[in-house]
């Protein structure tokens, strides 16, 4: 088995167990929404803790750093930093401008304190940062394909959204059956 398809198999097993499992924990008491809340924030980092794991036991301390080094690369301007912490929150903004422009009253956020909307920010960032770390920083970089020394996929990202069908199709030898064993 590949480091890839190891890393889909057991990424979406963690993932999904621990979800199954939190669910599954029957509701009201404190202590269960905290055992609910134990099995559900490591199911939303299975992906870096499964690149993690599978980085080092197949490349070691050196693939380990490799893969940590990537995800602290500074080499991009200051600017960009300040759009990728503040776009977000530009464009939420903007919807309740729009919002309240349209029906003269502010959206409203829920029951919650205002105050808690940039504290889920802080909390949810290494979550997001944890999917990142192994969807694009193990699988994406390893998702290729080559025919002899020549690349023919590198790096390719495929997304199907709910309720959509997508076919392959065209002439025969066109490569349908390659692109499938890919």
């Amino acid at each position: 088995m590949t480091p890839l398809v190891k890393f889909f198999a057991l990424t979406f097993g963690v993932t999904w167990t621990l979800f199954f499992v939190a669910g599954a924990v029957p509701g009201g008491a404190s202590a269960s929404q905290l055992v609910r809340e134990l099995l559900f924030l490591p199911g939303t980092i299975a992906p870096a803790l499964v690149a993690l794991w599978l980085t080092w036991r197949g490349e070691g301390r050196a693939g380990l750093r490799a893969l940590v080094e990537r995800l602290l690369d500074s080499r991009v301007r200051w600017r960009w930093y300040l759009f990728a912490l503040t776009y977000m929150a530009a464009i939420k903004l903007g919807v309740a401008v729009v919002h309240r422009i349209a029906t003269g009253d502010w959206p409203r956020f829920g029951e919650e304190a205002l105050v808690l909307i940039p504290l889920a920010i802080v909390i949810s960032t290494p979550f997001q940062a944890g999917e990142e770390t192994g969807w694009r920083g193990y699988a994406l970089p390893r998702l290729h394909a080559r025919v002899g020394d020549k690349p023919i996929l590198k790096g390719i990202t495929l997304s199907i959204g709910k309720g959509e069908v997508h076919a392959i199709m065209g002439p025969n030898g066109s490569g349908k059956s390659t692109l499938a064993q890919v």
